[in-house]
């Protein structure tokens, strides 16, 4: 696979990180594509996976807040259910 076939896979993949407790929406705010949910056992960060840079941001927020990071999961957006 070629740089551009890569780039263009992972621009087409969503994410999904889950962690533990609740987070607010204040959260999310300036972090483009990406949504916020709430389950029983926490909160989930769920997007368009733009760039490697992109997702870094979102963990180096969640680590230097000392968020807990129970999963991280990837889908393709036509199939809405994240897969490990």
């Amino acid at each position: 696979m070629d740089i551009h076939e890569q780039s263009h896979e992972t621009a087409s993949r969503r994410f999904r990180i889950s962690v533990a407790g609740r987070l607010d929406e204040h959260f999310i705010v300036g972090l483009e594509n990406i949504d916020l949910g709430h389950g029983p056992d926490g909160s989930w960060l769920d997007g368009v996976l733009i760039d490697q840079s992109q997702f870094r941001g979102v963990l180096d927020r969640l680590w230097q807040l000392g968020i807990e990071v129970l999963g991280f999961e990837t889908y393709l957006p036509e199939s809405e259910t994240p897969s490990t």
